[in-house]
């Protein structure tokens, strides 16, 4: 499980076998966050995201995600962010047709 925190670093708890939570949390300037299976997402405050947890299909890049992003979800092995224009980014696994079509939207 995740929570923001006031201060703005990420809390974590629970079942944490692929680094998915750790105990200590995230240092950070977090503004949204996402839990997957077993990888974790978070939205800084100046738009790009961190990762951590497993990424065995490129669900969760060590590096994280640069860009402008509003909004996260993290699914079982892919992971997906609203862009501040209405696009859609999405990493990791796309064999069952994961990533969405084009377009613009307004909420993941």
């Amino acid at each position: 499980s995740l929570a923001i925190r006031r201060n703005g670093s990420v809390a974590c708890w629970g079942e944490n076998f692929e680094g998915q939570a750790p105990s200590d949390g995230i240092q950070g300037d977090f503004v949204a966050i996402a839990a997957g299976g077993i990888h974790s997402l978070a939205i800084r405050r100046n738009g790009s995201i961190a990762c951590w947890g497993r990424n065995n299909d490129g669900q969760a890049p060590p590096d994280g995600v640069e860009g402008e992003f509003v909004a996260i979800s993290a699914g079982g092995d892919h992971s997906l962010a609203l862009r501040r224009n209405g696009s859609v980014a999405c990493w990791g696994r796309n064999d069952d047709g994961q990533a969405p079509p084009d377009g613009a939207f307004i909420a993941i």
